[in-house]
């Protein structure tokens, strides 16, 4: 390997690991990432875990190998990143890279400040206009001439919409040969819900479930607007409608897997040694805990993502690893400082947990729906996880929990009094040191055309 490869870091929005291939889900449905992560120098880590359960927390921590409670970004009252802390973005620029983005996220752009350091940052737009001028006018063309192989077809309801053909024909654009390095980060939000999978993808996976692809698209497309009432009068979906949910959901990841496909192709016709990462900012619930989407629960399904890393033949599927960890190991392979990445160096070292943080939760769109709904249900204070892959412990301050994975259900922690306490102090110790931030961001700038895309997402109040 030379000195300096070439590093492009692909993040799938809201993909739990066990709905994908390499978790030996029963739907193929990444058998694109699957191939990569077969080949001798790929790895398919089996217990990777996110940093946070939604994009806020989790993408800042994804791009400056931090945690929630160290950068603080969407975790209180910042909504910026802190000047104080360096990105893998300036971190790999003082380094000698060059480094660029591309973005469907909103959370992965200046709203955060998540674009420091990079050379070049595009966030795809939302409105015509503003997609035109990122997408520019020959790819919104041919966007239009493919809008029924790769989207709904002509429809005036953009939440069905996949914009993932215009991000592979910018990255194409922007993946060239360079006597640079490259590091590279491209952001795909397919998977996030709106389930609305391009036409071609409509009835990949019907045959089992009682709709077709139409049918079941409608259905989730009506959920996703109607989700607080749902989760807050119980989540009490018919199994027709939850099978149907989850069939939309696995086409929305198997068209992002093809898109990768087809973009990793490019990349090695394009660049020289690459070292190539996939995985996922977060997961998604479906009736787990009683919730839909990626808001207040810490259970597993939320937290557990895919992690496949090519290029890195040192690398095993050893222990439970997070994207810190990964981070590290690419910075140190690269040269560059790691001073405060807090993860370790895989090549070498396992860490002892996996630390998951949640940020404060407002319960009140959940009550005003129904003010019957349970206020216990849910902690709204911040609280860390860990896990070490037998036990987990969530450190809620009101009710502490210890799961004997995989079962999230039953509380062993009186039961399990030593090994709970362990963690416990373990984790005490963490937030009194590691755990304590670095410099404090400042409120986002967030304007009425940005609101209007974070609504639509389900991240502002009002909204799940």
């Amino acid at each position: 390997m030379t000195d300096q490869p070439n590093i492009i870091w692909l993040t799938l929005d809201s993909v739990r690991y066990d709905h994908t291939s390499m978790s030996g889900y029963d739907r193929d449905t990444t058998p694109e990432i699957q191939t990569i992560a077969d080949r001798p120098e790929g790895v398919s880590f089996s217990s990777c875990f996110s940093h946070a359960r939604s994009s806020p927390a989790s993408v800042p921590s994804i791009l400056s190998g931090t945690y929630p409670s160290r950068h603080r970004t969407y975790f209180g009252n910042s909504a910026q990143f802190p000047s104080e802390l360096p990105l893998v973005s300036e971190l790999l620029g003082e380094a000698g890279y060059r480094t660029a983005a591309l973005s469907n996220n909103a959370y992965a752009s200046s709203l955060t400040g998540l674009n420091r350091g990079f050379d070049d940052f595009t966030l795809l737009g939302d409105s015509p206009g503003d997609i035109l001028d990122s997408a520019g006018l020959t790819n919104l063309l041919k966007y239009a001439a493919n809008i029924r192989r790769h989207s709904v077809g002509f429809s005036t309801d953009s939440h069905a919409h996949s914009a993932g053909y215009l991000m592979n024909e910018l990255a194409k654009e922007q993946v060239q040969s360079t006597t640079e390095p490259l590091f590279y980060y491209v952001h795909y939000n397919e998977p996030h819900r709106a389930y609305y999978p391009p036409l071609p993808y409509l009835d990949r996976y019907t045959d089992d479930i009682a709709m077709e692809g139409r049918e079941a698209a409608s259905l989730a497309m009506d959920i996703h607007h109607s989700l607080i009432d749902i989760v807050a009068n119980g989540c009490d979906l018919s199994d027709e409608e939850m099978n149907a949910l989850l069939a939309m959901y696995d086409s929305e990841i198997a068209y992002t897997d093809r898109l990768v496909g087809e973009f990793v192709e490019v990349i090695e016709r394009e660049l020289g040694e690459t070292v190539l990462v996939i995985t996922a900012d977060h997961g998604e619930l479906f009736g787990e805990d009683d919730m839909l989407a990626h808001k207040y629960s810490m259970h597993n399904a939320v937290l557990h993502v895919p992690m496949v890393v090519y290029g890195l033949d040192c690398l095993k599927d050893e222990g439970i690893i997070q994207h810190s960890d990964v981070v590290r190991t690419l910075l140190e392979v690269a040269g560059a400082e790691t001073e405060t990445i807090q993860g370790v160096d895989l090549r070498t070292e396992r860490r002892e947990y996996a630390i998951s943080q949640s940020g404060a939760s407002d319960l009140e769109p959940l009550l005003s729906a129904s003010p019957e709904y349970d206020r216990e249900k849910f902690c709204t204070e911040e609280y860390s996880v860990i896990q070490d892959g037998e036990y987990k412990y969530i450190g809620r301050p009101d009710d502490p929990r210890l799961y004997d994975l995989p079962d999230e259900q039953t509380n062993y922690f009186d039961n399990e009094s030593d090994r709970g306490e362990e963690m416990a102090a373990w984790l005490e110790e963490w937030l009194e040191t590691e755990g304590q931030p670095i410099g404090r961001g400042a409120e986002a700038e967030v304007d009425e055309e940005m609101r209007s895309r974070l609504a639509d997402l389900g991240y502002l109040d009002h909204e799940m």
